[in-house]
């Protein structure tokens, strides 16, 4: 019987071991797809940067036709200014020539903004290609990682689950009955150890002669509390 229970500590041991490996594998796609993610989005921040750095060249070419005109007007509206046959003629012409130039100078303060603008997004531009140049290099490697990671938890996975089912054919068919059955409703927990006569999946106490019982190792018991079977602490 002593044999039994070693098997079955070592078939939770097992059992453990695949929960975290698998949990481990399937960890591992959601990990690439974030970092692909986060590459894409800085090739996206740095497509959004080109982008609004042509936006602004064709503001600034449109204020330049614009200011370009308001200079043609004044020169015109000037040279009107001294044909004005009446008083209130020149004073149109004189009122047109000031609109004008206001116009200019609201126009000449948007283009230094926008060179301004300029500036800041051509720095902005060549932080965005640094960092999705660094990305993109540090992706393929972390993928390629994390890839070379999943191959080794397969063939892993794969040699625990042969010990596994190896393990399993040791047991009787009644008591692997019983550990799956516990194991399928603790969360993967079947047996675990008595120690200080306490049950150490739950913490519930032990009455002490149920404690000498199961030190004995001559029957299987489970925890009156959590249903788990109980094997003596071998420390």
């Amino acid at each position: 019987m002593k044999q039994t229970f070693e098997h079955l500590k070592t078939l939770q041991e097992t059992d453990t071991d695949l929960k975290t490996l698998r949990a481990r594998m399937e960890e591992i796609p959601g990990r690439i797809e974030r970092l692909k993610h986060e590459a894409e989005q800085a090739k996206t921040n740095l497509s959004k940067t080109h982008q609004a750095i042509i936006d602004h060249k064709k503001q600034y070419k449109l204020a330049e036709v614009e200011l370009k005109s308001a200079e043609e007007k004044v020169s015109s509206y000037s040279v009107q200014l001294y044909s004005a046959k009446t008083n209130e003629q020149y004073k149109a012409f004189l009122k047109e020539i000031e609109n004008q130039k206001k116009l200019k100078m609201k126009v000449e303060d948007r283009m230094i903004m926008l060179m301004e603008e300029a500036e800041a997004l051509e720095h902005s531009r060549q932080t965005a290609e640094k960092e999705s140049a660094r990305l993109e290099t540090d992706t393929a490697r972390k993928v390629k990682s994390l890839e070379a990671e999943k191959e080794e938890l397969e063939q892993v996975t794969a040699e625990r689950e042969s010990q596994r089912a190896e393990l399993a054919k040791l047991l009787p068919s009644n008591i692997i009955k019983l550990y799956e059955r516990i194991r399928k409703n603790k969360n993967g927990l079947a047996v675990v150890t008595a120690t200080n006569n306490r049950c150490n999946g739950c913490l519930n106490p032990i009455p002490p002669q149920r404690m000498l019982e199961i030190e004995r190792q001559n029957r299987i018991y489970t925890c009156e509390a959590c249903g788990r079977i109980l094997v003596p602490d071998q420390d």
